[in-house]
């Protein structure tokens, strides 16, 4: 009786080739698939740089914020920008998103009078005559102290609206308060904390939100993929039992389409992250401008993700086909040659 010789373990390059080579045999199978990893890590990608471009861009939002914010309180105010006008009055220093709340109110037709800002086609006055005929005074600045009361401001204005775009300054000395002798409520202080910590729990429940999302994402992009193999097992069963005859080891069957499915995972991943980057930056881009998306980006920090995504993206899809590769391995060549799909 002749000893049973050692049995002949072909090289994973050979694994390769038939996997590649089945890959092409069933292309539209294989986009399919490589469709919903693309769908998956998009989505992921997405995700992971929408919030890193939303973090770099947190000044930007936070100034527009605020503009928005103070513009909406001016027009509560005022109710027809035509027919009334703005005393703006200038303490100090001035901060980007205040010029940028003057440029806002001027787009939307208001008219104003200032006094201690050089602004292009807006009337410069005197201090003592910044009031007279107007309908509310915008004060703004990082000075704590403006340089006339309460009482000076308002006694040659029509309405007598003062708006403020700190909550500590004092108005000659006084702090402003209203005739029941309590500190106004200005623009900030407590409304704009309140504004604030609403806005700060939108972000944690959007966070959440996101988080659910992507991982339900994933989760049908395994089974996606799972089936895909599913079905490919289904449609070389006379082709796994004729490998088998011919000598094909089990761990041979489960090692091509176990690179079969990486394949598919790496080349959708790569597309995928493609796509999640360039989708938010152009996003970003219409909504601060593209000069401060692109240079506010951190080109490492997304390389690093990026990086993460293909990862996650190949090994799910490893994962994915474990199960369809451990079936096709356990496959009875005689039961395969017998089978007919």
């Amino acid at each position: 009786m002749e000893a049973i010789g050692r049995q002949v373990r072909l090289p994973i390059g050979t694994a390769m080739q038939i996997a590649m080579q089945g890959i092409k045999i069933r292309l539209g199978r294989a986009l399919v698939t490589i469709s919903g990893v693309v769908l998956g890590i998009a989505f992921l990608m997405n995700v992971q740089t929408g919030s890193h471009i939303s973090t770099a861009m947190k000044k930007e939002q936070d100034v527009r914020m605020k503009v928005d914010m103070m513009v909406s309180l001016v027009k509560m105010q005022i109710e027809n920008p035509k027919q009334q006008q703005i005393a703006v009055l200038a303490t100090g220093a001035v901060s980007q998103y205040e010029r940028d709340t003057l440029a806002s109110l001027l787009k939307s037709q208001f008219k104003m009078r200032v006094y201690g800002l050089q602004m292009a086609k807006v009337q410069q006055v005197q201090l003592a005559d910044l009031t007279t005929g107007t309908d509310a005074v915008l004060v703004i600045g990082n000075g704590a102290n403006c340089p006339l009361s309460v009482a000076a401001l308002t006694g040659s204005m029509q309405q007598r609206v003062i708006l403020d775009t700190r909550d500590d300054r004092t108005f000659d000395g006084a702090a402003y308060r209203d005739a029941s002798g309590v500190r106004r409520e200005l623009f900030f202080g407590k409304r704009m904390q309140d504004e604030q910590n609403k806005l700060m729990e939108r972000q944690r429940q959007a966070k959440f939100r996101n988080l659910w999302i992507v991982s339900i994402s994933l989760l049908v992009t395994i089974i996606g993929i799972s089936n895909a193999m599913l079905m490919s097992v289904t449609e070389r069963f006379k082709e796994i039992g004729t490998m088998k005859c011919l000598g094909a080891l089990s761990g041979f069957i489960r090692q091509m389409f176990l690179i079969e499915s990486a394949v598919i995972g790496v080349v959708g991943s790569f597309v995928g992250i493609l796509i999640g980057i360039l989708f938010p930056l152009i996003l970003y881009s219409f909504a601060y401008g593209a000069k401060n998306v692109f240079t506010g980006v951190d080109y490492s920090y997304l390389g690093v993700i990026s990086l993460e995504c293909l990862l996650a993206g190949t090994v799910l899809s490893i994962i994915a086909a474990i199960y369809p590769a451990t079936i096709a391995a356990r496959m009875i060549p005689a039961m395969a040659l017998r089978t007919n799909v």
